[in-house]
């Protein structure tokens, strides 16, 4: 289930280089139901040792985006639109009833107003989908290193690991969302267009993140592909990471 928002502004909107956290803010600020807010921000929805918040979203899509390089900010011309997903229609529910009531939302300095909202649900009924990156899709492993310390290993698309590690993750999203694993166990991921420039390295709360946009070719059951756009694909989804749309 998708839910898009529409701002309108006056004149083009700045905002910090690396601004997810901020969105992340608004969603859990926006919820109406103050007890799912605080479930969800401080727990999420448990599978053995790992946790996941269950929804995802997008990079703020503006008609055009210029990057202030002295302010280290970007500016996007509106009418601009932000996309969050979830596999549980409760989560958008209650975001949607929140900003209704609220009609604007707060993105760092930038007040918005609430031009439209839409919610759409896109169903998958094959085994092979296209989808354009909307956030960068993140996957990494948490390797040894020679200092006996250990560090964060960020995977490209071209590295088979990539499409292994990004299945193994949508397995265990389609197991806690569902109760089970789906029949057909096979998964891949193939890079369609994806340039250098689609690595992208940005920050969250100070830390690191590496990620990938562009556009890739899905195989898998179709269940494990509705995961795949509803949860998001990769690691990180509830901070801005993973969030695809079908081309």
């Amino acid at each position: 289930m998708q839910l898009t928002l529409v701002f309108r502004a006056d004149a083009p909107v700045n905002f910090p280089v690396h601004y997810a956290h901020l969105i992340q803010g608004v969603i859990y600020r926006s919820m109406e139901n103050p007890a799912l807010r605080k479930y969800l921000h401080d727990y999420g929805f448990s599978l053995g040792k790992r946790k996941f918040k269950l929804f995802t979203f997008s990079r703020l899509l503006g008609q055009s985006a210029q990057y202030d390089k002295s302010n280290q900010e970007l500016i996007l011309a509106p009418p601009l639109r932000l996309i969050i997903c979830s596999p549980i229609p409760f989560i958008l529910q209650e975001l949607g009833n929140g900003l209704v009531r609220q009609g604007s939302v707060r993105i760092g300095h930038v007040q918005l107003n609430i031009a439209q909202m839409i919610t759409t649900v896109p169903e998958i009924q094959n085994d092979r989908i296209r989808i354009r990156m909307l956030s960068p899709i993140t996957i990494y492993s948490t390797l040894p290193s020679q200092s006996d310390g250990r560090y964060t290993y960020y995977y490209s698309p071209f590295e088979p690991q990539f499409s292994a590690l990004t299945g193994d993750n949508l397995m265990k999203k389609h197991l806690l969302i569902h109760g089970y694993s789906p029949k057909k166990q096979h998964f891949s991921i193939t890079p369609l267009k994806v340039e250098e420039d689609d690595m992208k390295i940005t920050r969250y709360k100070g830390f690191i993140v590496k990620g990938w946009m562009g556009e890739y070719e899905l195989h898998a059951a179709p269940t494990l592909l509705q995961v795949a756009l509803d949860a998001g694909l990769g690691a990180k989804n509830s901070q801005g990471y993973g969030c695809c749309s079908l081309l």
